[in-house]
């Protein structure tokens, strides 16, 4: 229990600082029916990264955080109102959270085995082309699949251009997070190198 509440508060503390992150350099989509996608989904690097951890754990936590922040930041006042979160968006949510989950089982299905154990998510350079790998992969489910059934359960008519934006968005906004995350690391490491040699 106690790893499932960590793994629980480390998924919801990471997606929801990069869901805000992100709505702050966002179109305004709560205004938008027909929202086209972000080209630079910060929050995808979380289900990357959160999933590859904790397995599908994670996804609880992030439907958790996109749903506080949807209804704070896109429904504002009118949530807490007549709690306009509706179950579309839940629907949608949880497709979205579980791309990664299912990226990794079609590599396992396909013959790809991916050892990570809970808490052993090392980014070295042997497993960079798994975790961009995964990346694409899960980005392609949640622009694909994931707007076929937001057209399925809604009247949206969703266009390629959609389907092209989600997928790429979610790829570009991993990428930034982990470049970012890397190269912050790597100063971490320096200033902790050189503080110890004082």
């Amino acid at each position: 229990m106690k790893y499932y509440l960590q793994a629980f508060a480390f998924t919801f503390l990471m997606y929801f600082g990069l869901w805000i992150m992100w709505i702050h350099f966002a179109i305004d989509f709560g205004s938008d029916r027909d929202y086209p996608g972000s080209l630079v989904y910060l929050p995808h690097a979380a289900r990357v990264i959160c999933t590859c951890l904790f397995g599908w754990i994670a996804i609880p936590a992030m439907v958790f955080a996109e749903w506080i922040g949807i209804s704070y930041f896109v429904h504002g006042d009118a949530f807490l109102v007549d709690g306009t979160y509706s179950l579309v968006e839940l629907i949608q949510s949880i497709f979205a959270s579980s791309s990664v989950l299912l990226a990794l089982i079609l590599l396992r299905v396909s013959g790809f085995s991916f050892s990570y154990s809970h808490g052993m998510l090392l980014l070295k350079k042997s497993n960079f082309r798994h975790i961009f790998l995964i990346t694409v992969i899960s980005a392609s489910i949640n622009g694909l699949f994931g707007n076929f059934l937001r057209q399925a359960i809604t009247d949206h008519d969703i266009h390629m251009y959609t389907v092209l934006r989600f997928t790429v968005g979610d790829i570009i906004g991993c990428i930034t997070v982990l470049l970012v995350s890397t190269i912050m690391l790597s100063a971490y490491k320096d200033f902790i190198y050189q503080s110890s040699k004082k």
